[in-house]
């Protein structure tokens, strides 16, 4: 057989045979091409929550808010009296991004002194971080600009470093909250990392279960019941120690913050490794081998980051995008791990554990109905 006989031999086999190699040869590009053309079809995030505190209340700061407001970028919440207040919204996650407008703002401006305006921001996602960033500095630049050019009609006569002054009125100054160096190592790093524990837990989790599917005899006697919860539980012990020598790591060696309390950490983590066992144990009992389980898991790891809202906010997906994201174990575990190392709270730390745990109290449930009946199943083909 010549080399032509085994090109379409092989080309027969790829679109007849086994058509699972045209799919995975054409279809893993096209898929992901979709997922994430949709995800971020958005192009730019909009919208950001913002929460003013304005000093001065005149008609010249209220133009300033206006400006703001006028901002498809920003959308103003509500305002604060302190700036106290402004780092509590921030720090409750109702805002993102903040304004403190100072006293004698109009004043200070209108009489040739430049005033500054505050931009506070939570530093923990640096993609919102920087949009509200450079958002605010256009909106500064041009009201600053139209202003300038204004004064400087109405004081033909001034002094030249005053009209340079009244040209440019109005300065920007920011300060980010949590991660002020905009470090992409707190940014990126433990989300990924986190991701792919989970994806150890999903392969550890799916190599137990379906080996008891390739060789039943060796627990023939056993409860069904009392198989899954023996196999399951020193994974999840040993699971949530590897997570805190990951952050261990993490925090000793390179550096990343690690604000959060062991309470909260142990809390979340072992609420999100029962998710993530659950999980797996419901995908092993519908899959026939490990092969085809480990495809499954694979394939579910990338999209599952993506969509976890570690990287591209939430609130910059579509409906379609949100919706898929709530459904992942992942978004209420990343997220809530970053805000709890960088800044040592997080207001959602209780919401999103309560939520894992429910995930896995049902994955888990489903999973055994399934690895009941499977393991019945097996072992009446085997005695018949």
């Amino acid at each position: 057989m010549n080399w032509w006989h085994i090109f379409k031999r092989e080309i027969r086999q790829m679109f007849f045979t086994d058509r699972r190699r045209a799919i995975f040869l054409f279809g893993a590009s096209l898929a992901y091409l979709i997922l994430f053309s949709l995800l971020y079809g958005t192009h730019t995030v909009k919208a950001v929550p913002l929460v003013i505190y304005d000093e001065d209340q005149t008609q010249f700061s209220r133009l300033l808010i206006q400006a703001f407001d006028d901002s498809e970028r920003f959308q103003i919440i509500g305002y604060v009296t302190t700036q106290d207040d402004m780092e509590d919204v921030l720090h409750e996650k109702e805002a993102y991004a903040a304004i403190h407008i100072p006293e004698k703002f109009a004043q200070e401006a209108k009489s040739g002194r430049s005033s500054t305006v505050l931009l506070m921001a939570d530093g923990a996602n640096i993609i919102i971080t920087s949009t509200v960033t450079g958002a605010a500095q256009e909106i500064i630049a041009s009201f600053s600009k139209e202003v300038g050019a204004r004064l400087s009609e109405t004081n033909a006569g001034q002094l030249p470093p005053m009209a340079l002054d009244k040209t440019s009125p109005i300065d920007l100054r920011l300060r980010v909250l949590n991660n002020p160096t905009q470090s992409y190592l707190s940014f990126f790093v433990l989300g990924l990392s986190m991701a792919s524990f989970q994806q150890g837990v999903f392969l550890a989790i799916g190599a137990s279960l379906l080996s008891e599917y390739q060789t039943p005899g060796d627990l023939k006697n056993a409860h069904p019941l009392h198989i899954l919860i023996g196999k399951l539980l020193p994974y999840w012990i040993l699971a949530t120690l590897a997570f805190f020598i990951t952050i261990i790591i993490a925090i000793d060696l390179f550096g990343i913050p690690g604000k959060a309390s062991f309470t909260s950490l142990l809390l979340l983590s072992a609420n999100f490794i029962f998710a993530a066992i659950g999980f797996s144990a419901f995908i092993a009992s519908i899959c026939n081998n490990e092969l085809t389980f480990t495809r499954i898991s694979i394939a579910y790891t990338v999209p599952a980051f993506i969509l976890s809202g570690y990287t591209w906010p939430q609130e910059a997906m579509d409906t379609i995008g949100k919706t898929l994201s709530y459904a992942l174990p992942l978004t209420y575990f990343s997220n809530t791990v970053r805000e709890l190392m960088v800044a040592g709270y997080s207001p959602f730390l209780y919401h999103n554990s309560f939520i894992l745990f429910l995930f896995g109290l049902v994955f888990t449930s489903i999973a055994t109905l399934c690895y009941i009946r499977k393991i019945k199943q097996i072992h009446n083909t085997a005695n018949s």
